[in-house]
């Protein structure tokens, strides 16, 4: 009788870039180089006889058909993963599971847990990078960070970063462009991401500025991968503040307005509102809060 399940390894790598549709941040999970990540999904991809991942130069997007594998694999996964951990787990470990939107997850949290772990050197902390909302209650998430409006079904809620829209851009590229009278460079396009596709329009709509009648647009599927395209000088963005600004008082990203609107929804804290957070677990959200807090907005 033929094997009807994959290799296990493979399904773990495909579970962790599924989340984020990047190589590179499920390398960074799994302790692993983007290449093996890579190895493993081909080699998933020729057992099923079926393409997983379109593949493009800024990075991979879920074809049709992985994203609906995913969504039945992901799940029980999971369980198993929890599981396993229950048996083997000393009785002294101490974990934390973390549902969090993919760019707050790469850009903002990424950069800092490092922080967490040297308080906290015996605790194993799973981040999630996924825009899917999690109902707190059915899953066996501790905290979740979601980009939004209250209130959330279920959940308690701390505000978390202030969040404004702005335009921003490589200094290499203003260097070599012409701004127009808005600031924005001529003949340079605007990189999109497709979960907050409308940032461009809800900042003209607020500023009464007006969109440049031949300017195109590229648009990728991870916030992460439009930082990426605009530092490297080909075009430029609009800004979350909340988590560019790391980027900006770096001077690796400068702001092409002084026009700064107020994002619709902001980055909130949820956790279950029946459910007591473990000792290790408030440590953590206390953590996050205190590091929130610490980042101004722009001044």
């Amino acid at each position: 009788m033929p094997r009807e399940l994959p290799n296990l390894d493979w399904l773990r790598v495909f579970a962790a870039t599924a989340s984020s549709e990047s190589f590179v941040f499920a390398a960074g999970e799994l302790s692993v180089t983007p290449g093996a990540v890579s190895q493993r999904i081909k080699a998933l991809e020729a057992y099923l006889g079926v393409e997983l991942f379109q593949r493009y130069p800024q990075g991979v997007r879920l074809t049709e058909i992985g994203r609906s594998y995913a969504q039945r694999v992901l799940p029980p996964l999971e369980q198993l993963t929890l599981a396993t951990r229950e048996i083997f787990s000393p009785a002294d470990a101490r974990s934390i599971r973390v549902t969090a939107l993919p760019a707050f997850a790469q850009l903002w949290l990424g950069p800092r847990i490092e922080g967490f772990h040297q308080a906290h050197a015996n605790t194993t902390i799973e981040i999630w990078a996924d825009p899917a909302i999690v109902d707190l209650r059915t899953s066996n998430f501790d905290v979740a960070i979601r980009y939004g409006k209250p209130p959330f079904a279920g959940c308690d809620h701390r505000e978390l970063l202030f969040d404004e829209l702005v335009p921003v851009a490589a200094p290499s590229l203003l260097r070599s462009s012409t701004l127009d009278a808005q600031g924005l460079p001529i003949g340079a396009p605007l990189f999109l991401d497709t979960y907050w596709a409308n940032d461009f329009d809800d900042w003209l709509g607020h500023t009464g500025h007006v969109r440049p009648a031949d300017l195109v647009t590229h648009t990728f599927s991870l916030y992460s991968m439009v930082i990426e395209a605009t530092l490297s000088g080909r075009g430029f963005m609009v800004g979350h503040t909340s988590v560019v600004s790391d980027l900006i008082d770096e001077g690796r990203l400068q702001l092409l307005s002084e026009r700064r609107v107020t994002a619709g929804s902001q980055f909130y804290l949820l956790t279950n509102t029946g459910s007591a957070l473990s000792d290790i677990a408030a440590a953590f959200v206390d953590w996050l809060l205190d590091r929130a807090m610490t980042k101004r907005p722009l001044g």
